[in-house]
């Protein structure tokens, strides 16, 4: 018997270390002198450091399972140079080319490629975006907005396209794990949701996160029933969102706040989207992400809002804003007459367009 055991803990044993993934990974034309980090990027845990030496820096290991791994430096700033699969299969890559690795890997540096050429396209842009806000008393000129939100949708087309090809192409591998991570909201929490249900590595433990997510986002989607909240109007009198939402006509529940830059761009269109259709019955709500009653009181005036408005005047914890997993403003869900959601995120010609086809 006790043969047996041995023999079986060996056989445990044995297995276990058969389990384990190697990685042996050289990544060139790193700056000298810098220090960078290996990590295990699913779960963020640091595994190794290393100086760069002749712009050249090496890693070799092993993992529990075949993982996405991170190439990284820290300071000035965190800046990841690198990421690759650990597959067991050695990898030598510069920022360009990679001329070890396997199939899968040679893919995933072929759209890192793509991924830094929109990254630094998007750079370029804020780049010129801030330099007209120095010259220009903190504003961006009129003559000048329409090429910068121009090019601005371009990048963000460019990117959802880079996106939507790294899921459509690896549904039975750990690349779009990446993609996820990072890229959720930008993809829409609608087409991930749908992505997942067939993904492959959808419960991966990395991707817990994300499922958490996604279950909250589920309020947001086409046909969820209203979630209702309560909170105070300007004059001190309490509110429910209900008071407007299924109550016969299609509502706007807008989150904005004074200070929020984009928001108060994006007002002038929500008004005349207002002005337009509220004589057929469409109607606004404002929840307001203020600080102060004040702030809040004052950005109404300032911005010639004149439909409901309503706040609890706890900046990002509005309650309103967490049930609906309200994590970056401005932010729109319009709802129909029986209090079911249309579409969330509808701003500028989006909500325009959408607002013609019901009215028009």
């Amino acid at each position: 018997m006790k043969k047996m055991i041995l023999a079986l803990v060996a056989m445990l044993t044995v297995s276990g270390m058969s389990a384990q993934v190697k990685y042996d990974v050289t990544l060139t034309g790193v700056d000298n002198g810098i220090k960078v980090y290996l990590y295990d990027y699913e779960s963020g845990t640091p595994l190794d450091s290393v100086n760069v030496k002749a712009g050249k820096v090496s890693f070799q290991g092993q993992v529990a399972q075949e993982t996405i791994m991170a190439i990284l430096q820290l300071k000035p700033e965190k800046n990841i140079l690198y990421r690759f699969i650990a597959d067991g299969q050695r990898i030598v890559a510069d920022w360009t080319d990679i001329t070890a690795g396997s199939d899968l890997n040679k893919r995933f540096h072929g759209y890192q490629v793509e991924e830094r050429e929109m990254q630094r396209d998007m750079i370029a842009l804020m780049g010129e975006v801030r330099a007209m806000y120095e010259q220009n008393d903190g504003k961006v000129p009129e003559e000048n907005m329409k090429d910068i939100e121009s090019r601005y949708e371009k990048i963000l087309h460019e990117t959802q396209a880079y996106n939507d090809k790294i899921l459509n192409e690896n549904q039975d591998n750990l690349i779009p794990v990446a993609t996820l991570m990072d890229d959720a909201e930008a993809i829409g929490y609608a087409r991930v949701a749908e992505y997942m249900k067939s993904y492959k590595f959808a419960d991966r433990p990395s991707l817990a996160k994300l499922r958490e997510t996604l279950k909250k986002e589920e309020c947001k989607l086409p046909g969820a029933k209203v979630i209702d909240f309560e909170m105070q109007d300007l004059k001190g009198n309490t509110v429910r969102l209900t008071d407007w939402v299924g109550k016969g006509n299609y509502v706007l529940v807008d989150f904005w706040a004074s200070w929020c830059g984009p928001c108060r761009q994006e007002m002038p269109n929500v008004k005349a989207d207002y002005e337009k259709y509220h004589p057929k019955g469409f109607e606004v709500v404002g929840v307001s992400l203020d600080r102060t009653r004040e702030a809040w009181a004052k950005g109404v005036e300032d911005l010639g809002i004149t439909w409901p408005q309503m706040s609890d005047v706890k900046f990002w914890q509005c309650e309103g804003a967490k049930l609906y997993n309200i994590r970056a403003i401005p932010a729109t869900i319009l709802f129909d007459p029986e209090g079911r959601v249309v579409e969330a995120g509808l701003r500028g010609e989006a909500l325009s367009k959408k607002l013609a086809e019901i009215y028009e």
